[in-house]
């Protein structure tokens, strides 16, 4: 079992590395498409054939990436936001706030923590089932930059549900073979 929890961990984090990777190379194409190509090379071109060749074949390589690279970094933030959302609940890296819960006579407080569980998971469990409706009607609309599908950016809502559903069902076992223990 912690084989196979460790591997999630880790394809999460290879993914999300990989999405970030991508994202972040998109960016840097299209500041030096913009910049250094469309600016400094097309300028240049005005003045030598040697240049305004170099112009012709860059433009030619990065003119269809460059519409699409403002869109599909953006969609993809969502990927590295949701994964990261993962990964950081993984680690204990969420904010929580439990000096009232604590405080609570230990009955109540585990009553609360109950409750809060739930609500997560049927929050979880909605995000789930309407994404998935939301992909089957309109996932096969393509981005307007690109002919890709919109459902492709769609899929992290409910990979992520389920991962942090997950992450969720782990952290209460954690909690209550913590508390038998004690």
């Amino acid at each position: 079992m912690k084989t196979a929890i460790w591997l999630i961990d880790q394809t999460v984090k290879a993914v999300a590395a990989l999405t970030l990777a991508a994202s972040t190379l998109m960016i840097l194409v299209n500041v030096f498409n913009r910049y250094v190509v469309l600016g400094w090379l097309r300028d240049a071109g005005t003045t030598s054939d040697i240049f305004q060749s170099i112009f012709d074949f860059a433009d030619g390589i990065l003119a269809p990436f460059s519409a699409t690279a403002d869109e599909v970094p953006g969609l993809l933030l969502v990927w590295i936001s949701f994964l990261g959302a993962y990964l950081a609940y993984r680690k204990g890296g969420h904010i929580a706030f439990e000096l009232i819960v604590e405080h609570l006579p230990a009955n109540v407080g585990k009553a609360v923590t109950a409750l809060t569980d739930l609500s997560i998971i049927t929050f979880l469990a909605l995000l789930f089932y309407q994404s998935v409706r939301m992909i089957i009607i309109d996932g096969s609309t393509e981005i307007e930059t690109a002919e890709i599908a919109q459902g492709w950016f769609m899929a992290i809502l409910p990979i992520a549900s389920v991962l942090l559903i997950f992450a969720l069902i782990l952290d209460i076992l954690g909690r209550t073979s913590q508390e038998e223990t004690e």
